[in-house]
């Protein structure tokens, strides 16, 4: 029995049936179930690669922006060789409440699915009894023989196999895009004609194939979209069911707007007018002087804010530099806010201040992470139009006058690279075994041994010999010594005087190193088929990434399913292995004789595991984009920002204020302000005009920062009496605010806050 709960759709009329999305409620141990059954399906259909390629919905390693991305880019070389592209956006009717169960079960027989697990579906979902609750009450049970549960964690990859054939009915005409039921179909050509013809055949046959199978298009929610360079396009007629599609200038295609020209314009708009009204948020919980800490602000300007301006919005450039420019400002706005500055502050050094880079560089850090990933897995559709874009690129007049498109940039970048990088014809996760990946190995997170004890080796010789006498103990280890150095891993086995040592690229996280080092322990154990054998590690995070769910976890790393490939082969072979982890610099000469061949390995190893892995090329995009802002900051700080600039001459890791959480708002204005160079005492004020005298309110003297802090008798204590004595007299403001990365600058705010001093 399940429970149905209409759920209202956005922006529907709530009288109309139509308006509500059934989502049907199981039971807990029916949804586990579920989970089992949906983990060892998804496995087959993409081990076999069983779907269609051009489906991106509910799969994982994929999603809306695969989508996007092969679309706009094939957008942009039809662009770069004159042509036009017509596409059509379709709804498909109630597309999971009409799939036809007989129907699903033939087609997954054909695709050769094991007979034990279709027949656990088919007894999940045929004639299955479902109950509504509607505002708190159940209505009479029913029984349903049609459709898949909306709700349940099986009906998307269903719906995938259900579908797996859709492309095939229209291939020979157009070019096909699915997301879960959301279908696009789209041609380009100089010739109107054409296209009209090719999307309306196409059309004709896509509607026999829905109507074969139970599904029906609704036209009056489908559009069609002309994308041309062509000031003027002549209309053209497409139509289904003999109901014409509607015709628009832009469409919401994966919840980004897409306008005829690409401009961006719609899709920027759209955005800009929504985060002004998150702004309001953020207006309502601070002031300049009073409410929530500026890194509670920052965490709710990123999550409000910031997602909106990252979703999608790489993928439109190049486009409209004033649209672009709406976010900029926005941006902006919440920095002020977020560090209580004036509105005059100079917008370079309000985002160094605040740690968060112009959108620009944003955005080209968002392609560089999203084409890393997908350059993993070899097959995918985007990097072949990538790789023809970029040949367009030097011969087409097109390009002559555009900026180069942010994932075509980023696609640029990872061709220059000297090191290999890891890639697979599909999604690493599927080409392992099935029983490898559930394989849970022996590991133990706790052996014992504590950090920094001073009888650690005698207590980790004492439990070796207690509980794993007879055991061959394997160390593994390590090590990076400069930034650009390359990464050292060791294996050093004492019984036989074994070391093991390779190198890895520069790029390389110590993360993987440890992970290669495991590896190749495990490798020497299978090869030479040793039994009783007990790995150590220092790393705690290696062994964690081991022991997870790979379904579950959202850190998939190629490295570990080789590791667990290789565990679980030596299960089967009944070698009896195990995983433990010991803490580092403990005191154990074993494990500091391998950190010292890590070290060595750095340098002197062989270059066996040079392979670079997409999780490290990620850290790689941060690098880039922290060294494009720094050379922007050296850059604008000549013009703007220099009085910040004398106090901050590089872009911080994180801002100041991240790590003196216990500050009020007021102080970290005062002093996010005092950094900035413009506050509100008399002289600056006098500057702008905004007063006509710049003597302080004392009437003493200039009404300066450092007065404000040191000579002003309005005072309730001078900041030379606060200070303590560890800090050199003579001493000015300025120099103070360089220690703001210190303790120092809590006695800072303390003072500020005791003698209220605004600014």
């Amino acid at each position: 029995m399940q429970i149905i709960i209409p759920i209202l759709k956005p922006d529907k009329n709530p009288s109309d049936g139509n308006s509500y999305r059934p989502i049907a409620l199981s039971s807990t141990l029916c949804k586990i179930m579920e989970h089992l059954i949906k983990n060892r399906l998804e496995w087959f259909v993409e081990n076999k690669g069983l779907l269609a390629k051009t489906q991106f919905g509910f799969r994982k390693g994929l999603s809306t922006l695969d989508s996007l991305s092969v679309f706009t880019s094939d957008i942009r070389s039809a662009f770069s060789r004159e042509e036009s592209v017509g596409a059509v956006f379709l709804d498909v009717s109630s597309a999971y409440d009409n799939v036809v169960l007989p129907l699903l079960k033939e087609k997954m027989f054909l695709l050769d699915i094991p007979h034990r697990i279709t027949r656990i579906i088919f007894n999940l979902l045929s004639v299955r009894s479902i109950c509504i609750r509607v505002q708190g009450k159940l209505l009479p049970p029913r029984q349903i023989w049609r459709g898949l549960p909306q709700g349940s964690v099986l009906s998307p990859i269903l719906f995938n196999i259900y579908t797996h054939n859709l492309e095939h009915s229209v291939n020979s005409f157009c070019k096909v895009l699915q997301y879960a039921d959301d279908l696009t179909l789209y041609y380009s050509s100089k010739n109107f004609t054409e296209l009209s013809y090719r999307l309306n055949s196409a059309l004709f046959y896509l509607n026999n194939w829905l109507t074969n199978n139970g599904l029906s298009l609704s036209p009056t929610k489908s559009r069609v979209v002309i994308l041309s360079r062509k000031r003027f396009c002549p209309n053209i007629s497409i139509s289904v069911q003999n109901q014409i599609i509607p015709t628009c200038d832009n469409v919401k295609f994966l919840g980004v707007f897409l306008d005829s020209k690409m401009t961006g314009i719609p899709h920027l708009t759209f955005i800009a007018q929504k985060c002004e009204k998150n702004v309001n948020i953020l207006r309502s919980l601070t002031g300049v002087w009073w409410g929530s800490h500026p890194y509670c602000l920052k965490l709710l300007y990123n999550a409000l804010i910031r997602s909106h301006f990252d979703y999608g919005t790489f993928l439109l450039e190049p486009c409209n530099k004033q649209a672009l420019n709406l976010l900029d400002k926005i941006q902006l706005k919440c920095l002020r806010i977020i560090l209580g500055a004036m509105k005059s502050s100079p917008s370079n050094a309000l985002q160094v201040e605040c740690g968060e880079p112009p959108l620009y560089l944003r955005r080209q850090y968002l392609a560089d992470r999203f084409i890393y990933r997908i350059f993993q897995i070899s097959s995918h559709p985007l990097l072949s139009k990538l790789h023809s874009l970029n040949s367009s690129l030097k011969n087409n007049n097109y390009w002559t006058h555009k900026d180069v498109p942010c994932i075509l940039k980023s696609y640029q970048k990872i061709l220059t690279f000297k090191f290999p990088i890891f890639q697979s014809m599909f999604n690493p996760l599927f080409v392992h075994p099935f029983e490898a990946l559930c394989y849970h190995p022996p590991v133990i997170l706790d052996f014992g041994v504590t950090k920094n004890s001073p009888v650690a080796q005698e207590k980790f010789l004492s439990i070796l010999r207690e509980k794993w006498e007879g055991w061959l103990t394997l160390f593994t280890d390590a090590s990076k010594l400069s930034e650009n150095s390359y990464v050292g891993s060791a294996v050093w086995i004492p019984k036989y005087k074994i070391i093991l040592n390779f190198k890895n690229s520069n790029v390389t996280s110590i993360f993987t190193g440890e992970a290669v080092a495991i590896l190749e322990a495990i490798l020497f154990i299978e090869a030479h088929k040793i039994n009783k054998c007990i790995v150590f590690t220092d790393s705690y995070s290696s062994l964690q990434s081991i022991s997870s769910n790979p379904f579950r976890s959202k850190s998939k790393f190629p490295i570990i399913f080789e590791i667990k490939g290789a565990l679980y082969r030596c299960f089967c072979q009944g070698l009896n292995l195990k995983l433990a982890w010991l803490p580092s610099h403990s005191g154990i000469r074993d494990n500091e004789f391998v950190d010292s061949l890590a070290k060595q390995a750095s340098t002197s190893g062989t270059l066996m595991h040079h392979i670079t892995y997409t999780h490290d090329l990620i850290s790689l995009a941060k690098i880039h984009q922290m060294a494009d802002w720094n050379s922007l900051w050296k850059k604008t700080q000549k013009s703007i920002g220099k009085y910040y600039a004398e106090l901050q001459p590089d872009i911080p890791s994180k801002p100041w204020f991240f790590k003196f959480r216990n500050g009020s708002k007021h102080s970290t204005s005062v002093i996010c302000r005092i950094r900035l160079g413009h506050t509100c005492t008399p002289v600056f004020l006098a500057k702008l005009r905004i007063k006509d005298s710049s003597i302080c309110e004392c009437g003493l003297d200039e009404g300066t920062i450092d007065h404000k802090f040191f000579n002003c008798p309005n005072l309730s204590v001078s900041l030379y009496d606060y200070l303590p004595n560890n800090i050199p007299r003579p001493v000015n403001l300025k120099s103070l605010l360089n220690l703001v990365f210190t303790p120092f600058v809590q006695t800072l705010l303390d003072f500020i806050s005791i003698n209220n001093i605004k600014l």
